[in-house]
């Protein structure tokens, strides 16, 4: 009989399932409270997803105004769902750790483009900062399904 309660995890285990995709969406909080989903690309550097855009975005309006956010991954069959807090680092140049990580993820011919090193429309750079995570494989539903929390986050 599956269980009703998802089975703890670490966050060592969610930042490493967040390492590997190419493609993540992004769900920001519009003006009217609706959400408002959007495809970035990002990397993993220790304990934090980092992604960019440009302020000009409607992503970017929007967590200037409220940074709440969750980010998932493109998958459907293998789900990790993580809410959140953005915050914004500023040019995304002052942070060559993380520009120097962009340029090795994405590394496939073109893809240079659409990095903030080579497009100075990209003027921001984000850190999510999670608060809890949701993670489960759809062929072993019932048995794969994790959560996290940070200790201070159960009521968010």
């Amino acid at each position: 009989m599956p269980s009703d309660e998802p089975t703890a995890t670490t966050w060592s285990e969610v930042i490493a399932e967040l390492a590997r995709p190419r493609n993540y969406w992004l769900n920001t909080i519009n003006l009217d409270s609706s959400p408002h989903p959007s495809p970035v690309w990002g990397v993993t550097l220790g304990e934090h997803l980092y992604f960019y855009t440009s302020r000009l975005t409607v992503k970017s309006r929007n967590l200037t105004r409220d940074a709440r956010a969750a980010v998932h991954l493109e998958s459907a069959e293998d789900v990790v769902i993580v809410h959140g807090r953005a915050v914004d680092l500023g040019e995304p140049s002052r942070s060559s750790e993380v520009m120097n990580a962009l340029s090795e993820k994405y590394d496939e011919p073109g893809d240079s483009d659409y990095l903030p090193s080579s497009n100075a429309s990209y003027d921001v750079l984000y850190r999510f900062d999670a608060h809890r995570a949701l993670l489960w494989r759809l062929a072993d539903f019932d048995s794969s399904q994790r959560r996290w929390a940070m200790p201070s986050a159960e009521g968010m």
